[in-house]
Formats: C-alpha cells, structure tokens, sequence
C-alpha cells in the first residue's frame, strides 16, 4: 500500500549519503531523497506528491536563498524545511520568520529530522492544494516616506483592475501602522488586514468576502487596521496564506509596502512576480533607493524583479537630475516615471477618488497607464 506519507530530502551528494549510512542504506518509509547542490533549481517532477520537502540551504550562497524563496513560494501548501551546517540562532528565527516551518542540521540525524517533520506535520496546514494558477503580484515600496508610493500603488491597482476581466484586482494595504489606502480609496470595509491575520485555522473565502471593501471598477481593497500595530506582530506564515488565498480569487495582486523593511515586508516582496521601487528626482531618495535595492540583492531578490518608477516628474527646461542620472546612479534601469501633477492628486485623495475620477486624461493617469501596460507585457503577464 503507498504511504501517504512523502517526504522530500533534498541535499547535495556526501550529505545524501551519510544520511544513508545513518539510517544503514535503507532511508524510513515515506522518505526518498534527491541529490542536488545548494543552488540548483529544483524541477516539479521532482517535487511530485510531497508532503513535507527538506531543503539544504546554504545562507551564504544566494543561489541557494533564491532556491529556498523559490519552494517556499511555489510550494506554499508543502510544510518547508531548512537543512544548515552551523546555524546560529539568529539564523534559524530569521528563517522561520521568513515562512520556513522548520530546521533541522546538517549532516542530517534520523531521530532529529523525524521528530522535526513531526512536528512540522501537525502544523500543516490541511487545506486541499488548489489547482488555480496564482494571479501576478506586485508590491511596491518607497524610498523614502512622501514620495508618493501609496498614490502610485492605488492607481496602478485600479488600471489593472481594467483588465482582470471579472476577476478585477485587490489591493493590499500593509503598512500597518500608517497605511492610507482605505482613505485614499474611500473605502471603510468591516474588516481590516488584522482580521485575516489573527483568524489563524478559520481564513477562508468568506472571511475574505467578509473583510474585503470595494473601491468600484473592478479594484477591492484590504484596508490597513484601525489601531497601530506593532511590526513584529505579524505571522510570517499567516501573511503568506492570506497572500495565497488572494492571488487564487483576485486577476491581480497589489502589496502597498511600508516604509520600514522587517522579515515578514521581505517575505511579501520576495513572494512577488514584481517590486515597484517608488523613488523621487532628490539626492536622498535616490541614496535611499540604492540602499534598498542593496537590501533586495542581499537576500536573493533578482535584479530583474525590480522596476524603479521615478515619481513627481516635472517639465522643466533646467533640470538637475533626469532619469539617466537615475538610472546611473541605481546602476539600474528604469521602468517609467510618473508626472507631477498638483493638485489633482492630493485633492482626490483628500475626497477619496481616484484621479481618474477628476481627471481621466491628465499626464498623471497617462503615465499609470503606461506602467500598467509595460508591467502587464512583462512582470505581470497573465496566464489565461
């Protein structure tokens, strides 16, 4: 009779065989193993019908973090393990914070890594795999705090919404402690991203449809709580569920990152098809913006992934920094930029509209437009 029990080992050749020296050359029921280096991608045929995958990881090697954030995110449903030589305990709490369920050492001890898929078997999560291709994702985050990310992130939301079809788009606000997306929207929902936080086992499609307002035109929003939360607070893995349940429902997923960068703003960013970086034409919004792409670089993020959007763009005659300087200084390409345009925006804020609402073809709109359209050719391109 086939186990329902099928746990993954992956890890490279001398640790795959003194786990089989370990166990005398016959690995327990339920488990295989398959011989990898750290950094090496590893293919869905593999994967196959496992439930539980342990992973070596090598933080020192980024290949091997992208190929952790990789499973983690591809395999959300799988209780994910991380082997590691030498782990600190700064190491192994950054790891479980980022969505690991466990960690076990290298070379691997049977009883140790049994008990630590035990228990990570209790934890699971038994909810049935769906088989729905996941909306894109796009987070977006700022350089600095005022430069406008929040108004960028609303309006690229709407124009995506467009052309969801009936899926539409969500937009997510998870600055927990300052977010204005419910405000800048006009929307005042029952719920708050809080709620889907704390309700643990009970998330579902219903507490979805019972937290989520609608901002009309196809765009729902997941509003910021009421009362200022502290940062810590957040369940990495509960963050990445909610997450999950979005991009199943939704045509298109949008994180308004906060300004502060924790473990779990990195878990969301790295879950994402595509970071937008918010950035003014200032000195020190492109210092801060340089800062935070070294930031994603340290923990695996593709340069690829990262479009820079230059907001608040005026026509000027004289200027003292274009977008060439921009991109020569990131040392990185950019995306678009978005036109100053006050005060449309602030005033339709202030109301709780859209700018398109006040103004459907002014600069400011046909610049979102663009970006929505660039991003939806590439990044953000649907499966259908």
């Amino acid at each position: 009779m086939k186990s329902d029990t099928d746990i993954l080992v992956i890890a490279s050749g001398p640790y795959i065989s003194a786990f089989s020296a370990a166990v005398g050359g016959k690995f327990p029921a339920g488990v295989r193993a398959h011989e990898l280096d750290p950094a090496e991608q590893v293919p869905d045929a593999v994967i196959g019908d496992a439930t539980q995958i342990v992973a070596e990881v090598d933080p020192r090697d980024a290949g091997s973090m992208r190929r952790l954030s990789s499973l983690r995110e591809h395999y959300s449903h799988i209780p994910l393990i991380a082997a590691i030589g030498d782990a600190s305990v700064s190491l192994v709490r950054t790891l479980v914070r980022q969505g690991v369920s466990d960690v076990v050492s290298l070379p691997l001890e049977p009883e140790e890594l049994m008990q630590v898929v035990l228990e990570a078997s209790v934890r699971r999560d038994t909810r049935p795999r769906s088989a729905r291709k996941l909306a894109p994702l796009v987070a977006v985050a700022r350089s600095i705090g005022g430069c406008g990310a929040t108004s960028i992130a609303t309006h690229l939301a709407s124009d995506l919404a467009e052309h969801a079809g009936d899926a539409g788009a969500v937009i997510v606000d998870l600055d927990l402690q300052f977010g204005n997306v419910g405000i800048y929207l006009g929307v005042n929902p029952r719920g708050s991203l809080n709620d889907l936080l704390e309700a643990g086992d009970r998330l579902d499609d219903d507490l979805l449809t019972s937290t989520i307002g609608e901002a009309g035109g196809g765009l729902s929003v997941v509003t910021a709580p009421d009362a200022i939360l502290p940062l810590e607070s957040v369940d990495i893995d509960q963050l990445l569920r909610v997450i999950h349940l979005l991009r199943q429902r939704f045509g298109y997923v949008v994180l308004d990152l906060p300004a502060n960068w924790t473990n779990w703003t990195l878990s969301a960013a790295l879950a994402a098809n595509s970071i937008i970086l918010v950035c003014e034409l200032s000195i020190a919004s492109l210092r801060q913006a340089r800062r935070r792409l070294e930031l994603f670089a340290s923990v695996g993020i593709e340069s690829s992934a990262v479009e820079i959007v230059v907001n608040r763009v005026e026509n000027r005659l004289f200027k003292t920094i274009d977008l060439d300087d921009v991109s020569r200084t990131l040392n990185h390409r950019v995306l678009g930029k978005v036109a100053l345009e006050s005060p449309l925006v602030s005033t339709s804020q202030d109301q709780g509209m859209l700018a398109s609402a006040v103004h459907r073809k002014s600069k400011f709109m046909a610049d979102v437009r663009k970006l929505g359209q660039l991003l939806r050719d590439s990044s953000l391109k649907r499966e259908d």
